[in-house]
């Protein structure tokens, strides 16, 4: 088997480039929740067009900290698109609330036509969490409109969607709070950390305390004096010095990475096109309103492809490919089957695009031995019969 194209290929968005800010970390002494933090923080938030940016040590935490500081709790009901990765609901668990999965459109986003109805069912929800998966932003001024309309919170999940807009406003600007990952197959990263964004000063401050065990003084406020209160839980959601110091280099990157992603999707695009049943799931060129930084490249495996999607997958690994399925729908999992009403069929639309859909690769500076070789592994399987 020659050598593998990965799915993802990390190397191609981080570099050597790091290496000096890393060594002024460790050179200072001061390896978490100290200036390079607080840079990052502000930087990102600038850059979404938020007040406050609250670094994490993942999206997950993110969220969790964005709706605790929503006062969501035992008792609330929040609304999941459900198809969507796993932490999106647990975290609505992990607070005692209760879980409300809605079907999603043809393109995989919350649809704002079946979330009208559950608001409307519904007096208990209190939020919301739009999911711009994909790397592709939902419709947010229908969703905007029906959440302000009911007076429903809003906090966005935007793990996959750093500098995707609608009708160029930023993700992550539109909800109460906003929440992005920097994971390591991210379209940019620091290995592992995330990022709350809010213009709330009341849901900043709940966040900077729960982050750092509900401690009322931080590391450096410490110095002063050593004396401290606990004023509430919390955790360690804390984001090192180390990783912020990558996010910071990988911000001066972002446009460069996410220029490169959107030129490959347009090239996925042109070949596609000629292949018969093969199709992809958000078009680069027609939707200028709403502008998608492509974190995955997913296309539904239609009837006419002599393969059909498992079989395209063992196809392409066979020859070297990597590819995946971008994701089960929620109540498809054994912990939401047991502990939901849901069941197979509730949800045909997310159900129907789970049985279809295959991410192909899709990083940043591929190369065109990399792509001649996806697009011709994909004709070769057109061939088959």
């Amino acid at each position: 088997m020659p050598n593998m194209i990965p799915l993802y290929k990390p190397q191609n968005t981080i570099g050597a480039e790091v290496l000096d800010a890393i060594r002024e970390v460790l050179e200072s002494g001061w390896l978490t929740m100290g200036p390079k933090t607080l840079k990052f923080e502000e930087a990102f938030a600038d850059y979404i067009e938020c007040k406050y940016g609250v670094a994490t040590d993942s999206c997950t935490s993110a969220l969790y900290l964005a709706l605790d500081g929503l006062g969501i709790k035992a008792g609330s009901t929040v609304v999941v698109p459900v198809n969507t990765f796993v932490a999106t609901a647990n975290v609505v668990r992990w607070l005692g609330a209760e879980v409300l999965f809605c079907d999603v459109g043809v393109d995989g986003e919350l649809d704002a036509a079946k979330l009208e109805p559950l608001l409307e069912e519904n007096d208990n929800i209190k939020c919301v969490i739009p999911v711009h998966l994909y790397g592709f932003p939902c419709d947010m001024k229908e969703i905007s409109q029906l959440l302000k309309k009911k007076g429903v919170k809003m906090v966005e999940d935007c793990a996959q969607s750093v500098g995707a807009m609608v009708n160029d406003k930023k993700v992550g600007s539109f909800g109460d709070a906003g929440c992005f990952s920097f994971y390591a197959t991210k379209n940019i990263t620091t290995g592992e950390g995330g990022m709350l964004v809010t213009s709330s000063e009341e849901v900043k401050d709940r966040a900077l305390l729960v982050r750092n065990h509900g401690q009322n003084k931080t590391p450096k406020e410490k110095f002063t004096h050593w004396r401290y209160d606990v004023t509430d839980l919390g955790f360690n959601f804390r984001m090192s010095e180390i990783e912020a110091a990558i996010g910071l280099k990988q911000m001066e990157k972002l446009e460069l990475i996410t220029d490169s992603r959107k030129e490959i999707a347009k090239r996925y695009k042109e070949e596609l096109e000629k292949i018969d049943g093969l199709k992809m799931l958000h078009d680069p060129e027609t939707n200028n309103d709403r502008q998608g930084v492509f974190h995955l490249l997913e296309v539904k495996v239609e009837e006419q492809y002599p393969l059909k999607r498992d079989a395209l997958y063992d196809f392409l690994k066979n020859k070297g490919i990597a590819t995946g399925v971008h994701y089960p729908p929620l109540h498809m999992f054994s912990y939401y089957e047991k502990t939901t009403k849901y069941r197979k069929g509730d949800f045909p639309q997310a159900e129907s695009l789970y049985a279809k859909i295959l991410s192909l690769p899709m990083f940043p500076f591929m190369t065109e031995l990399e792509f001649e070789t996806i697009i011709n592994a994909l004709k070769e399987g057109a061939q088959t019969r």
